[in-house]
Parts: structure tokens; C-alpha cells; sequence
């Protein structure tokens, strides 16, 4: 058997592996699989291929009799016959990987940027700190730190905003494959009311957003996808976004991703540059930038019309709440939002919200809403199995089902200051509770991607 600390990465092979751990993986937004001494059983693609209670696993793979120190042939029919390795985590988590559906890439060195509403804030810090990115080393610096960063806080996929700088976004794929990250990215596209260093050409910006989706939506395998990335309606024209649709419906799969009624400033802005528009949801509408696959993020100030229209198209909403309390942009109708059957879930919005940690998000979620409370199953729902639901890939990521990849994170809720030392040993729902209202990186031992360890400590 290997030891608990030999569960981190191991070279290429046609292992099976069974970890064993404590398993919870969320069923819905109320109901979670748990099994305090369970098994998950990963083939040598990554996939799972079966998650029970180690009795049973060690029943139906290793047998009666066999002592669990020694390697075995697995029933063909479960493991295709190959050797496994048992890999012993003790009372640890075994949780799916979080999802963090927003947050900017080249902004990661911009965290505590404090002072300002949106609009200045983004004038202020942010925009200077982009423009940086025309010069690619930086970007791939940047880059590297941030998919790093990503890793070690149980990230498993993410949604990301780049630059305008095509070089830079390509550097930022690169480094995104190397590491096995799986991302959903695309080039910013800026052509009005942004500063001259970060203002596109119309046509360049749709030319180079489809050279890269050509280029990069699919690769890895799978892991990495595309995402067409105009900001928002403040610094896109209507020929623009009328292209971002064309592009959108050209290429299936892709996505689209972009912010929407994060702010009132930002709102009345794009009101009077699309004066025909209803609202602003229905400017992104009239050039078809709606449906499933668009990731809106914030939608803070929406109307009950413009929520029926997110839930009939079947978009997606990334609710940001550690940003939207930090630039004090309003609070998300979380429960008219749920009620409406949305597509959710959670998004850290590095730089405006403060920590890449999904752990801190999910605290802060619960404690933007003033007459709401989020349970702490709800809680981990949104920042994995609703988080995939969100990007159409719950088929795929999200929870820890047989045929699923293995996307998961090694979770130790002691590990962390203010959680009691034998947390682990306490009833599931408690050891919840400490980790969405008092977790961070720091209960994050292990992150695997499609079976690969891409962080351990």
C-alpha cells in the first residue's frame, strides 16, 4: 500500500489507483454522497471507474483474504485487468475539484487594489496592469504564476479573461497545456471607451479571436476550450459584438464570456451607447450573445424579465460575491435566482475579488445575502457540480461519478488555524461548515486533473 505521503504525482503508467479517503461528492444542491471510509478507483486515462465504500471495493477488486500492502490483478470486467495501487489518505478529503466560473488572468497581481467603484478602479489599476501584457515574457511570467496559483488552491477548471494581446493569450494556452490545467479562455476584445494602449481595431479583434479559437478550442484533448471574451458593453461598438455573434454561431462548442450588470455606473453607461436595448441583457441578445455556453458574470442588477430570459436560454451567471463586496457593487438575487431555475455558480473574479481561494467564495456568498442563508452543502454545490452545470460540462467534471474524468482535490480541514484538530473525525455536515466558512489554500493538500496530480504540498 502506498503511504499517505506517496499519494502526490507518479510517472506515467498504467496504474489503476484506489484512493482512499473520506469521499464526499455533491448529488444536488441539498444531498451528497459521503462515505467517511471510501474508495475512489481512477484508470490509468484518468477516468473514474468506481467510487464506493473501500469494503466494497476491496471486495470486488482485491478479494477476500489478500492483504492490502500488496499489488493485484483487478477483475477485468471493472479494471481491464491492469495492476492497481492503493493509495492510503487516512481521514483526509476526497472532494470533486472546485470550479471557478470568472476571474482575470493578468490580474492576479492586482489583489488588495483597494478605494475605488468599478469604472475607476479598472482606470486606476487594472488597465495600466494589462497593458503590460503586450510584452509576452511578462505575460507568460504572469501566466505561470497564475495557473500556479490556480493549482494550489483546488482549482480545476476555470473560466478566464486574458488580455487584448492575442501573443499574450497564446503564451497563456501554452503554459495552461503544459501544466495539464483545464481552462475555458479567450483574448479580451476592446474596440471603444478604453485607453489607447488597450483598444483594438474592430476587425483585428475578431480575426485574432478566431485564429486562436482555431488554434487552441479543443486541444489538450479536451481540457482546453475557447471562449470569445468581449469585456463588456462599455468598450465593445455594435460591430463588435455583432462579429463576437457570428463568431459564437460558426463555432459550436465555443463560448462566450463576458461581464453583465456588474455595476449601476457601468449600467447607465451602456444604456445610453445602446439606447434601443430594453435592458443591458438584451443588448447582448440582439447579436446573439446569449444561450448555452455564454458565462455572464456578476449579473447583479437584473430585472425579473431579464432572469426569465437567462433561465429560458439556458446562459449561465457567475455569481462573484467576494468582488461584488469588495468594489460594493450590489448584492446577486441569489434565492429569485434559484427559484428561476439560473444556471449558477461561483467565480472569484481575481483582482476585484481578493483571493483565488473558492473556500473564501463560498463564505462570501453566504454573507453578502442579509436575509438568506446558504447551507454549507448548497455552498460546495455551487463551486463544483454547479459550477459544471453552469459550463455544460457536468457530463464531464463536477462530481465524483463512475465514467466522470477524475477532477479532485486532497482536502485536510485541519491543517488550518481556527478548525478544531480532530475535525475530521466529526460528522460530515460540521466538517463542511469549517471548510466554507473557514477553509482556504491551505486545506488543499492534492489537485488532480483527468487523473494527473497538477499540485501537491
Amino acid at each position: 500500500m502506498v503511504s499517505s505521503n506517496e499519494f502526490m504525482p507518479q510517472p506515467e503508467s498504467d496504474l489503476t489507483k484506489i484512493y482512499l479517503g473520506h469521499v464526499i461528492s455533491p448529488l444536488s444542491s441539498t444531498a451528497y454522497l459521503d462515505y467517511m471510509r471510501g474508495a475512489l478507483v481512477v484508470n490509468s486515462q484518468g477516468k473514474i471507474v468506481d467510487v464506493a465504500p473501500w469494503a466494497e471495493i476491496q471486495h470486488k477488486y482485491i478479494g477476500e483474504g489478500h492483504r492490502t500492502d500488496e499489488n493485484h490483478k483487478a477483475d477485468e470486467n471493472h479494471i481491464n485487468d491492469s495492476s492497481f495501487q492503493i493509495v492510503d489518505l487516512g481521514q483526509r478529503l476526497i472532494l470533486p475539484g472546485l470550479v471557478d466560473l470568472h476571474l482575470h488572468l493578468p490580474q492576479v497581481s492586482q489583489t488588495g487594489r483597494s478605494g475605488e467603484h468599478l469604472l475607476a478602479w479598472l482606470n486606476k489599476y487594472i488597465f495600466p496592469a494589462e497593458a503590460r501584457f503586450s510584452d509576452t515574457n511578462h505575460a507568460r511570467k504572469i501566466a505561470t504564476w497564475f495557473f500556479d496559483e490556480l493549482a494550489a488552491n483546488g482549482t480545476t477548471l476555470a473560466v478566464v479573461f486574458t488580455t487584448i494581446h492575442k501573443d499574450a493569450t497564446d503564451a497563456a494556452f501554452e503554459v495552461a497545456l503544459q501544466k495539464g490545467s483545464r481552462v475555458i479562455m479567450g483574448k479580451v476584445m476592446m474596440d471603444a471607451n478604453s485607453p489607447e494602449a488597450l483598444t483594438e481595431d474592430t476587425e483585428t479583434s475578431l480575426r485574432e479571436s478566431e485564429e486562436l479559437a482555431n488554434k487552441w478550442h479543443g486541444q489538450g484533448d479536451g481540457l482546453l476550450l475557447y471562449a470569445f471574451t468581449p469585456r463588456f458593453g462599455v468598450t465593445s461598438t455594435a460591430d463588435l459584438l455583432a462579429g463576437v455573434g457570428r463568431l459564437f454561431a460558426k463555432h459550436p462548442g465555443t463560448y462566450v464570456h463576458t461581464h453583465l450588470s456588474e455595476a449601476k455606473e457601468e449600467i447607465q453607461f451602456v444604456s445610453t451607447q445602446f439606447p434601443k436595448a430594453r435592458s443591458y441583457l438584451d443588448v447582448y441578445k440582439s447579436f446573439g450573445i446569449i444561450g448555452k455556453r455564454t458565462v455572464f458574470a456578476h449579473a447583479i442588477h437584473l430585472d425579473d424579465q431579464d432572469i426569465k430570459t437567462v433561465a429560458d436560454s439556458h446562459s449561465s451567471l457567475a455569481h462573484c460575491p467576494s468582488s461584488n463586496f469588495f468594489l460594493k457593487s450590489g448584492v446577486f438575487l441569489y434565492a429569485k435566482i434559484c427559484a428561476a431555475g439560473c444556471l449558477f455558480g461561483l467565480g472569484s473574479d481575481v483582482a476585484a475579488g481578493p483571493s483565488m481561494s473558492l473556500f473564501n467564495v463560498m463564505k462570501d456568498a453566504n454573507y453578502m445575502q442579509p436575509d438568506f442563508w446558504i447551507e454549507p452543502p448548497e455552498l460546495l454545490y455551487r463551486a463544483t457540480l454547479g459550477g459544471a452545470k453552469a459550463a455544460h460540462l457536468d457530463h464531464l467534471i463536477g462530481s465524483l461519478a463512475v465514467g466522470k474524468e477524475a477532477d479532485f482535490i486532497v482536502v485536510d480541514a485541519s491543517r488550518k488555524s481556527g478548525i478544531v484538530d480532530n475535525i475530521l473525525s466529526q460528522p460530515t455536515d460540521e466538517i463542511l461548515s469549517s471548510l466554507v466558512f473557514l477553509g482556504d489554500d491551505r486545506l488543499i493538500e492534492a489537485t488532480y486533473v483527468r487523473g494527473r496530480c497538477i499540485f501537491h504540498i
